[in-house]
């Protein structure tokens, strides 16, 4: 039987603490370069992306415009799986937006609580989820971290616990799908 080349996966790039570096003489975080290649080079990523960086924001400053930005170059990606590393405080917001869409696609957004750069950093981990969510699950909108796959629609990050969490019982909402 051959074997037919895998589909890429679009992989947009929209900034967040995953792509943050410590900057010595501010004393603070900063985000100056994307380190998605790096990551993805330590993972051994096998599956073929096409990467795009959309911008570099922290998701606190992630404005409305943006959102359409990343909602339009989803709506114009040939690819049906997508991947979109994001800031964590306002990703639940993107991913309404997308999920409110229903687009014919496969959406993963995630991103990190502690930057790649830093050692102990779930990003790696966090990354490799997203690809597996876009590889495994249905088209629809998704929110991945920390092993965990979120609809879009029930999922919050809960600030106090730095964590996302369910808004409902799962077996609720799977029955409304």
């Amino acid at each position: 039987m051959a074997q037919h080349p895998e589909k890429p996966i679009r992989i947009l790039i929209t900034g967040g603490t995953i792509d943050k570096d410590y900057n010595k003489l501010a004393g603070q975080l900063v985000l100056g370069k994307t380190h998605l290649q790096d990551i993805l080079e330590q993972a051994r990523c096998r599956v073929p992306v096409r990467v795009e960086q959309l911008m570099l924001v922290d998701s606190l400053e992630m404005t409305e415009e943006n959102r359409q930005t990343v909602l339009q170059r989803c709506v114009d990606a040939p690819e049906e799986r997508i991947i979109i590393t994001h800031g964590t405080d306002t990703m639940v917001e993107t991913a309404r937006l997308l999920g409110g869409n229903a687009l014919e696609k496969t959406i993963a957004l995630v991103g990190a609580m502690i930057p790649y750069t830093f050692g102990r950093s779930d990003a790696l981990f966090n990354l490799g989820c997203a690809f597996s969510t876009v590889q495994v699950m249905g088209h629809g909108v998704y929110i991945t971290m920390n092993g965990r796959i979120f609809y879009w629609d029930n999922v919050r990050k809960n600030t106090s616990i730095g964590d996302f969490e369910l808004l409902e019982d799962p077996g609720t909402h799977d029955k409304e799908r």
